[in-house]
């Protein structure tokens, strides 16, 4: 059996299959974590249509309290200094610099000498007071910073807010 599909306009027909091909882009690009973004156009002139994808990873609008900014970069500049003194105190332990301690990768941490495990957890467990204690949750602090480390208007923020602490 045999099917015959014939649409009377080509150029209706090429549209179909960008809209169904671009479709598909979207899916994947859902499923992987982007966002699809799809521009439809008709030229007059030329008489044809245009179709566009794009994929990113932030979506457009997403806002920020002010309070939000502001606790982020207190708990953020509060959790580098102690990074920096942990750093220095794991330095003159082991003569070298310190391994990469991933405070959610507990296999970063068991993997050190137990003296360094104790300097690791104890920075772990204040990294993540500090965080609390600024308002946020550790998980929502991981999401503003892969927002400021995208160097976006959030970023710019939080600078202020860094430079009025530092005043």
């Amino acid at each position: 059996m045999m099917l015959n599909v014939q649409l009377t306009c080509p150029k209706l027909n090429k549209l179909y299959v960008r809209i169904l091909s671009s479709s598909v882009v979207a899916l994947i690009g859902l499923t992987a974590g982007l966002i699809p973004e799809i521009s439809l156009g008709f030229n007059d002139t030329q008489e044809t249509h245009w179709m566009t994808v794009s994929l990113s990873r932030d979506a457009y609008g997403q806002q920020f309290t002010p309070e939000e900014t502001e606790n982020y970069a207190k708990a953020g500049y509060e959790v580098e200094l102690l990074r920096r003194e942990i750093y220095k105190e794991i330095k003159n332990l082991i003569n070298e610099s310190p391994p990469n301690i991933v405070c959610d990768q507990q296999s970063t941490i068991d993997n050190l000498k137990p003296e360094i495990q104790e300097i690791a957890n104890r920075y772990c467990n204040q990294s993540q007071q500090i965080v609390q204690q600024n308002n946020l949750t550790i998980t929502r602090f991981n999401e503003l910073k892969t927002h400021y480390e995208s160097r976006d208007t959030f970023y710019q923020q939080v600078q202020e807010v860094l430079l009025k602490l530092q005043n």
